[in-house]
This record gives structure tokens, sequence and C-alpha cells, in this order.
């Protein structure tokens, strides 16, 4: 982290990783964002923003299967091509991330993120046009926080009782490697929907915390590329939502069951 104009900025690579998404596996390989997934978490103030270079250090093959018929998919672009979106951040258009400005490994793009918005949960994705979505199922989604004075002076749980939650669904083979349903077609996999039968949490199967008896604020993201999810704790017990997408809500509403679609975000303790 170093400071350009009092602005802070960040170097986040790309890389191919290995992770271990459950003990009892060997080490799975997928495409990160600093070497985790999901990727580290950025935060900024609002007003103040921050500034990212984005370095794509991914190989030149991909490992899921490109369909060539999609298009910005078609014969003649490259296997890897990648630029990073943060959904929900308002930039400056050449900052957004648009699908058609894609760079290669061995390249990389600066981003400005002014951060002129109310404090909120957002997220970050690979974005490229015809293959985000395998882009994403490799890994590459990380949490992206806007924090302001407004939300700093309602004294919310913070530092180790404030956790994000970043949930996404996948298939892996026998061999605990990713695993990317197909058509069937050799040159045409694309497959309308996909709805993994294994479910992660910030990365990890049957994930567990060792909580304390306070309050825990969750910043739950979907990072599924179709899934929904109904999410309730298992004795039925209420919890309260803060925040949604963009931002804190006009007060907390007490609620037994939280639906979170695709790219959605939700706050709760």
């Amino acid at each position: 982290l170093r400071s350009v104009e009092n602005v802070p900025h960040y170097r986040v690579a790309m890389h191919e990783s290995a992770v271990r998404v459950h003990r009892d596996l060997p080490p799975t390989r997928v495409w990160t964002y600093g070497g985790t997934m999901p990727g580290p978490t950025i935060e900024v103030r609002s007003g103040r923003g921050a500034s990212v270079e984005w370095r794509n250090e991914l190989p030149s093959r991909h490992f899921l299967p490109i369909d060539r018929t999609l298009c910005g998919a078609e014969e003649g672009h490259p296997e890897v091509r990648n630029v990073v979106h943060v959904h929900g951040s308002r930039v400056p258009p050449e900052s957004d991330g648009y699908p058609e400005d894609w760079y290669t490994p061995g390249k990389s793009a600066i981003a400005h993120y002014p951060s002129v918005q109310e404090a909120a949960t957002l997220w970050y994705h690979d974005h490229a046009m015809g293959i985000e979505r395998l882009n994403q199922y490799a890994g590459l989604f990380g949490v992206f926080l806007v924090r302001d004075e407004i939300e700093d002076a309602l004294k919310l749980p913070r530092g180790d009782c404030e956790i994000p939650l970043v949930l996404c669904d996948r298939f892996f083979d026998a061999d605990g490697q990713l695993r990317y349903p197909d058509s069937g077609v050799a040159d045409s996999p694309w497959v309308s929907e996909v709805n993994g039968d294994a479910l992660l949490v910030n990365g990890k199967l049957f994930p567990y915390l060792d909580v304390e008896p306070c309050l825990y604020r969750f910043r739950v993201v979907n990072a599924s590329n179709s899934r929904f999810y109904y999410l309730a704790l298992s004795d039925r017990r209420p919890f309260r939502q803060i925040g949604s997408d963009q931002g804190l809500l006009p007060a907390p509403v007490a609620i037994d069951t939280l639906t979170l679609a695709p790219g959605e975000r939700q706050r709760i303790d």
C-alpha cells in the first residue's frame, strides 16, 4: 500500500493459485486476486476513495471450457482476458471495467474509485465479455467496502465482529478440482445456468466460525453464477437486516429469512 496525493493506492495481481477448500481434499486450482479466494477485502473512505492497479499475471490458457460461438469470445480472441468491475461503485467510465476493456496476461490497468457514495458493501469481480462466467467461477471475486462518518457514528460491530461472508456454489471432480458443466457439444459448450452441488463460504466447504457472546455484523455477498440463497438460522430465530446493496436501511428490520440473488449484497446482525 502506498499513498498518491493522499489517496491509497493498491496493487492486486491475478494469479493461478492452489487453494485448499477443505482439509480432506487436495489443493484446488483456481484463479485468484492476490493469491486468495475470495480476493483481499479492499476498504475505502467515502469521498477519498482509492486507486488500484489490477495486474494480469494469469496463464495464457484457460482451464474451463470456452464457447467460441458467444459474443465477445469468438475465434481470434485470446483465451485469457480479464478486466475488473467493482459492482455498485460510482466511478468514471474509464475505471468501470467495461466488458470490452479486457487485457491479457502480462498487462495491467489502473482504476480510480472516488467512492463518492454512502457506506456500502460492494464487491469486485471479473467482467470480460464472453467469459465472465468462467473467470468468476474460477475464483476471481472479492469484497470492496465503502465506509463513511455516518456509519462510524452508529458504533456497529467492527474488527473481529464484522465478517464478510461470500457465498458461491461449485462442482468438483473426484480429484477436488473445479468442473464447469457443458452442453456436451464440443464447439458449443455453453449452458444457460450453473447451480453447483457444493456450497462454499469464503472459499471453504463446510466452514465454521468460533464466536463470542456478542453482536456480529455479517456482510453477505452472493458470488454464484445463477443460484439464489434463502438464509435462515437453524432454530428459526429472527435476526436483523441493517443494509442492502447500496447502503444502510433507514432502520433495522427483524427477519427470519433472507433472500439473496446472484450479485446481491445484504448486511445483517
